[in-house]
Formats: structure tokens, sequence, C-alpha cells
């Protein structure tokens, strides 16, 4: 506070307005059709109209409103809206009315452009803010006056909030009105708020945790219904069951999607109510509300991203997905993979979303899929710290001079009050923070690739004889952005000749094999036949050259991809034997394989293609193989030829104890019996190692560790304190048997979490030379140490953690670290394993830390190398 204000926008209304005028006009709901022109005024008339045209025109047209009485502190009033029809990429003016006389008296018509046409290419602006609303003495609050007049003059085309409108509880009196002034009270539609910007830049509402509980407020004040209705979405009051133990009550339903460019913007409901709780968290309670995979909006939404894959996507809500805030920190429920809101946003390829609820500025990192996040919560209300500097925060600001990534340290309030300008360029965006003095900061230009993919044909020739078939396999992949459906069409066929495609619709990333038959009237001859892919973004083309000519004996040829393989014991590798045919008509090929040398197996799948596709021959080394070179050959036999193919394999001897695979497994309920599976089989003889976190001290260990090849496992240390919900577990299988799944079993059911590694390299009897660990609480977690019987022994280590889903850190050196495992059930346990092969025989352990105290588990043990 105390930032002098800016020189007060040229629009401002002025004194000259009706006394019957309470709420200057703003716009809402600036669809493809429509936009709505709310205002509000005293109930002296009972009927409200708004009059508008085009520029130079403004009251060509008349369109009648609808009222809703409301009462604002102790006036009752009348919210007035009039929806009017539009042409998109058009400037209208307009002027609203009280019965019959004119509510702006001398002020000039306001003046708004209508939405982007949707597909258009020009370029175009919007803006984002959230966390504001907030009145202070006399109704003034100097920071957000001057955040709402920079948006005024910001040249953009809407603007979308983040959550939060109208502290502190979203109530008419918050909202107010022009004449009603102080502390709590219209700090919306004050006359140095949202009066400033809305007559002119329409606005589309996200809901928060502020004002959830009077929902029906902000559908009265912010009508968004045209939006909804187009997308399928919802943007109505309805009555919530009781989740976790809250109150059944009615709540706001605040979804939907519009278009604008080649653009499309998705507004979600992410809040729940902070008076209404239960046994949860208000955000578990919004998770459960909205975001499991069989909630309504979780449907509707996959639905409309997957209905528009080529659309460059953009989503707001109100709980940030990532957040450095003590007091509003990370949405953890919205994280993850497939189930989850982030999956379902990475698998769409959404490209941005932009959050609230922690009062500040913040920029993240682009998560593995791309989605880049932006926390907006600095548009007024009083400002909050930023606090922890996590790994995914690139740039944040908040109250103090806090600050985290590459922003400056010590900035006063007036470089963190402010709103982003998104600039929407084709694919390219351009987020520009602007403060509250109008200075931009953390300017990012992002280039998101459109939606794209490729098309081959392998092989690119065939021959058949008059009255015969061949086939040619056609491949495509996504070469950017998302998968999409294409469909296959071929031209350029002799007289007499027919194409097929089987299926004649892929998914970009499959294939489809193309049939050529001819009949006896087909010519001899040479042609090129052209394949047209085409998707909903794009289009390409590929050729086969068709040969026909008389009937010729059937043939074929075969070549391996790779022709040589090196490979240590115990690892297995590919190479694709790709077979075409040469002549006549294709047959099935059988595939043998020979002079592969002692303690090495190969096998194909399949075994027996038909000429013109291709088998995966897997070559799998055993752990006890020699080393050296031999040479496998391929052979394959068909009714009418033999041919063959060579591989060399090179064999060579681990010089150290080798990571092969990992696999994890996470409980989202309690279980007795946790399973986990490998992507592929492991290799004979190597060493398996489960590290594993279970909620429950020393009550409920796990009582054994199985897997579908029926290996021996041992227990190399537990660690648990009696009293503490924590326990940490390492158990093995040496030498074991190759297998694909293990299961890790407790007495009774529990929450726990397992990660699997597969070594080779590593003695196959009696490897385990030592092992420590510890368990207490706090934020430093330490096993003690282990003396390895030799340097280039193998030492595995984990740390564990107990009843909270934050981030576990290695912090001993020489540690390679696996990813963190979490597991979402009612009592959540995390692990992180990792490992080194050691350069000398020292002492070592594990250690790490974690940002907040909880029970802790960790342990290391040492393996001989083989």
């Amino acid at each position: 506070m105390g930032v002098a204000l800016l020189p007060a926008f040229s629009d401002v209304a002025h004194a000259a307005v009706s006394p019957a005028l309470t709420r200057y006009p703003y716009l809402t709901d600036s669809v493809q059709t429509s936009v709505t022109v709310n205002w509000a005024t005293d109930t002296s008339s009972t009927t409200g109209s708004v009059l508008w045209g085009p520029v130079g025109s403004c009251t060509a047209n008349t369109t009648s409103a609808t009222k809703t009485a409301i009462t604002v502190i102790s006036k009752a009033e009348y919210q007035w809206a009039a929806t009017i029809p539009i042409t998109p990429d058009t400037t209208y003016c307009y002027r609203v009315m009280l019965g019959s006389g004119d509510l702006l008296g001398s002020d000039p018509s306001p003046v708004f452009t209508s939405q982007v046409a949707a597909g258009s290419s020009s370029p175009f602006s919007f803006d984002v803010f959230g966390d504001w609303g907030q009145a202070y003495a006399n109704g003034s609050n100097p920071d957000q006056t001057n955040v709402l007049s920079q948006m005024a003059g910001s040249g953009a085309r809407f603007a979308v909030m983040t959550g939060d409108t109208a502290y502190p509880g979203g109530g008419q009196k918050e909202y107010g009105d022009m004449q009603q002034l102080g502390v709590d009270q219209s700090a919306v539609f004050g006359p140095t708020f949202w009066t400033v910007p809305g007559r002119s830049l329409p606005v589309f509402n996200v809901t928060g945790n502020h004002g959830f509980t009077n929902g029906k407020v902000q559908v009265v004040n912010w009508p968004e219904s045209h939006a909804a209705a187009s997308s399928g979405g919802r943007y109505q009051m309805e009555t919530y069951p009781s989740i976790n133990g809250s109150t059944s009550k009615s709540y706001p339903s605040m979804w939907y999607a519009f278009d604008a460019g080649g653009a499309r913007f998705y507004i979600l409901t992410v809040a729940w109510s902070d008076s209404n709780v239960g046994t949860g968290s208000p955000y578990q309670d919004d998770h459960d509300a909205h975001w499991m995979v069989t909630s309504a909006e979780y449907q509707w939404l996959k639905a409309d991203l997957q209905a528009h894959p080529n659309a460059l996507k953009f989503a707001f809500w109100h709980y940030p997905l990532y957040a450095d805030s003590n007091s509003q920190p990370s949405d953890t429920y919205l994280q993850g993979g497939t189930g989850t809101l982030q999956g379902l946003l990475d698998q769409n390829g959404v490209a941005m979303v932009f959050n609230g609820h922690a009062h500040g500025y913040e920029r993240n990192k682009p998560d593995g899929a791309g989605l880049v996040s932006y926390v907006l919560g600095n548009g007024g209300a009083a400002m909050g710290s930023v606090s922890g500097c996590s790994s995914y925060d690139a740039y944040a600001l908040g109250s103090g001079g806090s600050h985290c990534g590459a922003a400056p340290a010590g900035l006063s309030l007036d470089h963190v009050y402010g709103f982003a300008k998104v600039t929407v360029n084709g694919r390219q965006v351009t987020v520009t923070p602007t403060d509250e003095m109008g200075r931009t900061f953390d300017v990012q230009t992002y280039n998101f690739a459109g939606n794209d993919f490729s098309v081959t044909a392998s092989p690119r020739s065939v021959t058949v004889a008059p009255a015969q078939s061949a086939s040619s396999t056609i491949a495509t992949a996504v070469t950017s952005g998302s998968a999409q459906t294409v469909t296959l069409t071929a031209s350029g066929l002799p007289s007499g000749a027919t194409a097929s495609f089987a299926p004649s619709s892929i998914t970009a990333g499959q294939s489809s094999v193309l049939t050529i038959a001819t009949d006896a009237t087909t010519p001899t001859g040479t042609y090129t036949v052209t394949v047209t892919a085409t998707g909903q973004s794009a289009s390409h083309d590929t050729t086969v050259t068709l040969t026909v000519a008389t009937a010729q004996a059937n043939d074929f040829s075969m070549s391996a991809t790779p022709s040589s393989l090196a490979l240590e014991g115990g690892q297995s590798g590919t190479s694709t034997i790709t077979t075409a045919v040469t002549s006549g008509s294709a047959e099935s090929i059988s595939l043998t394989a020979s002079g592969q040398p002692s303690g090495v197996s190969v096998s194909f799948a399949p075994t027996s293609p038909t000429a013109g596709a291709s088998s995966t021959m897997t070559v799998l080394v055993g752990s006890g193989t020699p080393s050296g070179s031999s040479v496998i050959t391929v052979t394959g036999t068909s009714a009418s030829a033999t041919h063959s193919s060579s591989v060399t394999l090179t064999v060579t001897s681990a010089a150290t104890p080798l990571l092969v695979q990992t696999a994890s497994g996470t409980t989202t309920t309690t279980t007795n019996a946790l399973s986990t599976s490998l992507n592929q089989a492991s290799g004979a003889g190597n060493l398996l190692v489960a590290s594993i976190s279970v909620y429950t001290g020393l009550t409920n260990r796990v009582t054994s560790v199985t897997d579908n090849a029926g290996n021996s496992w041992a227990r190399a240390g537990a660690f648990a304190t009696s009293g503490h919900n924590s326990d940490g577990e390492l158990w093995y299988a040496a030498g074991a048997a190759a297998v694909t799944s293990i299961t890790v079993h407790t007495a009774t059911a529990t929450s726990m979490v397992a990660s699997v590694q597969e070594f080779s390299g590593v003695a196959a009897t009696n490897p385990l030379t030592a092992t420590n660990g510890s368990s207490n609480t706090g934020t430093a977690p330490d096993s003690g140490s282990v003396t390895p019987a030799a340097a280039g022994d193998l030492v595995v280590g984990f740390l564990a953690g107990h009843g909270n889903a934050e981030a576990l850190t290695v912090t001993t050196a020489g540690y390679t670290p696996l990813a963190q495992q979490t597991t979402r059930a009612a009592s959540i346990v995390t692990i992180e394993a990792a490992y080194q092969v050691v350069p000398s025989t020292g002492g070592i352990g594990i250690a790490g830390s974690f940002p907040t105290a909880m029970y802790w588990a960790a342990g290391v043990a040492s393996f001989r190398a083989a």
C-alpha cells in the first residue's frame, strides 16, 4: 500500500451520469455471436435496455434488459443484463437506459471490439488477473486502482480472471457500487475499480474459494451463460452432495470454453468452500467433487479437449497446480499422469494454464509434456510472500521483497501488484507481466508446435502379375503436437486395379496395410500410386511404385536393422527383420536363428511374418555368457524360396554393476498386497532390489515379497521407530530367474509404495555384504553408513516419508536418484530410491532432506559386484 495513484483513465465515469446508475456498465460473455452488457441501478424504474450499434451509430439498435433484484449493503438495487448479437472482429459502441432515461448522461458511449473470429490467424491479446476486489478505508485500494487502470489501456480484446474476486466473502456488499464506500465494500464496482476497464474489456469469470459459498452472487454479477451453453459446459448453482463429511449445499458449477482465433480457452471450477470442509481439505474436497475421472467436469473437459485436437489451448482455474507459498501451496491432488487434471491437459496438448490463490506472481518451468503454468494472484488483494523456491519455480515475486528463480530480490509492492498481457500470434504466445506502474518484467515468448505427422510406405516398390495383389505397409508418426485421426486414400492406379487399406482410418503413430489388387485386364507397366494421408490439421503424401508384369515365381528379400548388437551379460537387444515381396505373391516366411553362442537365446515376434511385413528379433544374453563376437544367421523360409540375413553379436563383460530397468507400484486405497510390473522380463541371473515404504511403524511390517517366477526374496533391512507411522524396508532376490511382476505383502491392509530395480553385474550368490538404516522424525533423514567389500560394488539406498507428499531430495554425493513414488491412499507415503557404484571401500550411507518435518525412514545396503 501507499503507492501513488496513476492518472485517472480518460474514460472514467463522470459525475454527469444519472444518480440512478449504481454500477457502471461492463461486459461479460463475449463469444462468437453475442456479448452481454451489465449494469446496476436503483429501483426507480422497472424497465431497462441497451442502445447499441457500430461506431458512429451507437443508438441504432435497442435490446431489452432483464433485471435481478439485489441488495447492496442496505440499498435495494436492480442488476441488469442485456445480450446483444454481434459479428466477430467488429467495433461497437453502446449506451444503457433505465426506462427512457440515458444513464450515462454526458459520458461518451463506451466502445469495444467483439470477440476474435474463430479460426482467424490475426494476432490478438488478452489480460489475465486474479485475487482482487479488496477495499480499505473509504473504499480505497491504490494498488488495485493502478492495476485496473493499466488493464484499461492494455489493448487486450478480453480478460480472464484466476478466481477470488470480492474479498473477504464474495457477497453483494463486497462487490458494492459506485456510491457506498468503506472497508470491505464496493471493492469491485467502486468508482476506480472495475468501473474503469469493464466498459470496454469483456471479462470471463473464474470462481475461487473466496466467494464459492456465495456462488449465486457470481452467477448474477458475471453472467457467462452463452459461453457455457455453446461449449456444453455449466454456469449455474447446483446442489453438491456431502463430500468427505462436508454438508450438502448449493455451490456454483462454472466450467465452460470459448474460441478466439485459433485458440480455445477453458474456464474450470477448481475451488471449494473454506467453511465446509468436513474430514478432508479444500484441495481434497475440490478434487473429489470435480476431478475424479467419473466427475461431470472431468468428463466434459476430456470430451471437449479431444473434440478440438488442433486448437492452441489455454486453461484457467483457481487452486495452483504449482506454487511456492506456505499458505496457498501447490495442489498435489491435481498433479500427475493419467487420471489427473494435469495428465488430462498433458495428454491433449494444452499449452498454458493460469492459476491464482497464492497472492503473488509466479512462472513455473514447463512440465514433462511442455505444459507451462503461471500463478497470477497479484490483482489487488493483500499480497502474500514467496517461500520454498522449488525446482519447478522459474520466476516468482511476493511481499517483503521475497522472490525465487530469476526474479530480483527486495522489490517493493508496486513492482509485484499487476496482471499479465498475453499475445497470441498463430502458435506463438508472448506473456508480458505488467506491474501496477506499467513496468513490464519476465517477458516470455513460447512457440507451441501444432499437430502434424509424417507418412511413409514400406516397401516403396511392389510387383504383381495380372489378377494378383501386393501389399505395402503405410506407417505414420506424430512429428509435433498431438496424434490426430488420419484417413488414407490412393490415386494413380492403372485400369483394372483397386487399392484398399486395412484399416482405412488410423491415429497418427499407427500403420495400415495397403493392398493393391489387379485383374486380368490390367495392362503391364510401371505406375506411381500416390497414397494421401489426410488429418484434421495436415495432409501428406507418399508413393508406391507399382510394376505390373507377367507372372513370376514368388520370392522375397530380407534384411536386419541394426545388423550388429553389443550387449553385456544379463542384457537384451532387438533387431528388426524386414521382408519385402520381390516377385510373385506374398508368402508366409518361417524365421529361425543359428550361430548364437551358448547362453544366448533368440526369439521372433511374430515367428512367421508374411512377406512385406516385419518381425522383431530379441536377443537375450545370459549373465554367464563369455565375452566375444559371433554371427547370428537369421534364415527365412517360405514355400518358394529361402533367404538369410546376419546380425553380428558382441558380448562384453560389464565393468561394474549396471541398472537394467526400474518399476514402481503405488496404492490408491489401503491393501495388503501391492504389485508392480516390469516393462520387460528381467534378465536371468540379475539382482532384483525392492525399496518399500509402509504407513505402519512397527505394527504391520512387510511379511514377504514374491514374484511370478518363484524367486526367493530376502529382507536386507527394515527400519522403523515405535510410535511412528514410518517403516522403510529393503528386500532383494539374488541370481533371480526372469520375472515380470513383483508383489509386496503385509499382514493387514495399509498404504504402501514400492520402487523396484534390476541390476546386472552383481554376484549371483550371497551378494549382500552390509546394511544399515534408521527411522525418526524431522527434515534430514540419514541411514548411517556401511562399508562396501570392494571398490566397484553396488550400493542401493532409499529415503521414505510418511504422512506428507512433499519432495524428497538425496543430498549424499555420488547417488543416481530414481523417480520419487507417492501413494494417494488415505495415508500418504513416499519413497525415493537411489544407487551408485562405489569408487572405494570407504564408509557410505544415504542422507537427504525435505521442507517440512515428518516421520521418515532411510536405509542402505551394499552388494558385491560379479
